[in-house]
């Protein structure tokens, strides 16, 4: 299966981007909030070949 990257995550090395998910999974409701409040979700469009 083929993983769909953003704007903000196409960089990423597989290592970075499994730590930035394993940290994001642990985030309680309050932390999450604040972390999807602290990126522009207008720059942060799909990567690469998108599904419908």
């Amino acid at each position: 299966m083929a993983e769909i990257k953003s704007e903000n995550t196409k960089g990423m090395a597989e290592d970075e981007l499994k730590a930035l998910q394993e940290r994001v999974a642990a985030m309680t409701p309050d932390e999450l909030r604040e972390f999807r409040n602290s990126h522009d979700a207008d720059s942060m469009g799909f990567w690469g070949k998108e599904s419908l």
